[in-house]
């Protein structure tokens, strides 16, 4: 369980990630088989998914049990054009918080039309543990520079624009799903950008927080090593409309599986708190 904590924000904050890659190939193939394109935002969707005042409060649970709470804020930065914060709490819930608390705070800034990170400042409390951990990227240098607690810092090159895991997941609400062909998102983890694609699995009815709703059903295919390799292939389901809401999200783990469900939400699209269980 100790495991499934650590990962609750792995859940949300799906790993994408890519590179250039070549058009797809001409025959009948699936979409594994297919040369992934490169993903660009669609504009409409920047304007109704993506321009920030939204609060998302997520109920995650561990085979039913609740384990914990995530909530999301993407917020505008008036002083600064096309800015964005995204600002993540991941807190352990019910028997867990007692026997092992996680609160954990993460808080990414974003700018331009591809909403890529700038800096990104991590405070984790978990059982009597805290550590700080701070990464800062030079996109147009290629160069990532991290630092935890008072370590000394670690630089990276990478050769291209990256995304890290919490604006990857905001990035997936402004991807265009064209059939079953992948696309991809460059995002930089466990030192060195990665390419997963991204397919569009479905698109079925939910019972959500605004009711039943149309929903595209999306699945990264996570290559990354380390802890990663103890999550398997997300599946997030996004409201079929401009506001491309998540109302759901569900992984495997190593026993198991998690799944984090929207409960509240405040934003463009409204205000909604679901009915109390």
């Amino acid at each position: 369980m100790k495991i499934g904590l650590r990962l609750l924000s792995l859940v949300l904050l799906v790993l994408l990630a890519a590179g250039p890659s070549p058009a797809a190939t001409s025959g009948t193939v699936t979409a594994r088989d297919r040369c992934p394109a490169a993903a660009a935002p669609d504009a409409r969707l920047l304007r109704t998914a993506y321009g920030g005042g939204e609060s998302l409060h997520y109920v995650v649970s561990w085979m039913g049990v609740k384990a914990g709470e995530l909530l999301m804020e993407v917020v505008r930065q008036e002083e600064a054009d096309e800015t964005f914060q995204i600002r993540v709490t991941v807190k352990s819930a019910g028997l867990l918080a007692v026997l092992y608390p996680v609160e954990d705070h993460f808080t990414t800034t974003v700018s331009g039309s591809s909403r890529l990170p700038r800096r990104h400042e991590m405070l984790q409390k978990e059982g009597r543990r805290q550590n700080t951990r701070v990464t800062l990227y030079d996109q147009e240098r290629g160069r990532i520079t991290y630092t935890k607690n008072n370590d000394p810092p670690q630089i990276f090159a990478v050769d291209g624009p990256v995304h890290n895991e919490f604006s990857s997941f905001l990035f997936l609400r402004v991807m265009a799903f064209a059939g079953d062909v992948s696309t991809v998102v460059p995002t930089f983890a466990d030192k060195k950008r990665h390419p997963v694609a991204v397919s569009l699995e479905g698109r079925p009815t939910l019972a959500t927080l605004f009711g039943q709703r149309h929903t595209l059903a999306v699945k990264p295919h996570l290559t990354f090593k380390g802890l990663y390799q103890k999550v398997g292939d997300p599946l997030i389901w996004l409201t079929d409309d401009p506001a491309r809401i998540p109302v759901k999200i569900k992984a495997r783990i190593v026993i198991g599986y998690l799944t984090a469900e929207l409960v509240e939400y405040r934003g463009p699209s409204g205000s909604f708190t679901a009915a109390a269980r």
